[in-house]
Parts: structure tokens; C-alpha cells; sequence
């Protein structure tokens, strides 16, 4: 895996299907996903919820955010994360969150980082993303959300997600192959 575009293009990313539960994106579906994107992602606060290696979030800020959110459980993920924020010379823009999903949800993530994107791809088949948003809705009052909020999704497409979770409203959605990447925002 590597970053394929921006400040760090072709930085390598270890590869990580050996551990359990892990299927990082692959170069195709994260590039799908920042063609969507696009340059508004410039200057923005990006959370990546069950993180992994961190390559969609790395992905972010090579192509300009200004912060980004890791949030991941696994001891040997964290460590690479860690590794590569240094690597990269970028620690001032990444901070990691030691905890699972659901727990940092309810300890204030999103009230404390504000992000733009929040992108979550949790392990396929178990019922997480539906559970995920209506965690992160649950979090946040009412005031909290802007218009241009966003929320990402990468799922097994056997997995059919509702197309509105309000406030925010599937705006597009991509298929590749067994994953789909669903697109909502506060409009």
C-alpha cells in the first residue's frame, strides 16, 4: 500500500491483512474516495474511525487536511501509526485515540475535534456501520452539526445502509467490486 497523492505520494503504507479483522482500502477505492472529495478536504479536521494502518487518514493529509483524528484499539495499528506520523514528520497534525469507537464517541471525540469528515470503515458483516453513525449523531446535540458535516462509509454491499440518518442525507454512493463507499452530509 502507498499514499497516492498530495505532499506524501508514494510513501509506503506496511501492509497489514495479516491481522485479524484488518482489510485495509485498497489504492483504487481510496482514490474513488478523494476524487469525491476533492480539494475540499484542504484545511479540513478528518476523523478515520476504526483506523487500521491509518492509510485513508495519511491519505488526507497528504492531499491537505489540516488534523486528523485516528481512533483504533490494536496495539500493533496504533504502533504503526505512530511510526509513520514520525516518518513522515507529520505528529503536529495526527493525534491518536487509545480507545474503541463506541467508548471515544461517548468520551467527547466529536465534541472535542469538531471534524469535517469522519470516515469509518469498520470489519464487514458485523453490524457496525449503521450502530457507528447512529453513535456519532447520538454524541452531538442538534447545534453541533454544520452544513458540509460529512460522514463516509465503507461497507460490504451486502450491507444496505438507510439513505438518510438525519441531519445528515446519503448524498452519493460509489461500488467497487464487494465494497461500497456511501456519502452523507448535512445538507
Amino acid at each position: 500500500m502507498r499514499i497516492i497523492s498530495g505532499s506524501l505520494r508514494g510513501r509506503k503504507i506496511p501492509n497489514v491483512y495479516k491481522i485479524k479483522n484488518v482489510s485495509p482500502s485498497s489504492d483504487f477505492l481510496k482514490g474513488v474516495l478523494f476524487n469525491v472529495i476533492g480539494r475540499d478536504i484542504r484545511g479540513k479536521v478528518f476523523c478515520d474511525l476504526y483506523a487500521g494502518s491509518g492509510n485513508i487518514g495519511f491519505e488526507a493529509l497528504s492531499r491537505g487536511a489540516a488534523f486528523c483524528v485516528f481512533v483504533e484499539t490494536s496495539p500493533a495499528l496504533i504502533s504503526i501509526i505512530i511510526d509513520l506520523s514520525k516518518k513522515f514528520g507529520i505528529e503536529e497534525k495526527v493525534k491518536i485515540i487509545k480507545k474503541g469507537v463506541f467508548k471515544a464517541l461517548e468520551k467527547g471525540l466529536l465534541k472535542e475535534y469538531k471534524p469535517d469528515y469522519i470516515f469509518l470503515d469498520p470489519p464487514y458483516n458485523l453490524g457496525l456501520c449503521g450502530k457507528t453513525i447512529d453513535g456519532i449523531i447520538a454524541s452531538l446535540s442538534p447545534l453541533d452539526f454544520n452544513a458540509g458535516n460529512n460522514i463516509i462509509v465503507q461497507h460490504d454491499k451486502r450491507e444496505i445502509l438507510p439513505s438518510n440518518y438525519p441531519p445528515f442525507k446519503l448524498v452519493s454512493e460509489k461500488k467497487h467490486g464487494k465494497s461500497v463507499l456511501s456519502f452523507y452530509r448535512v445538507l
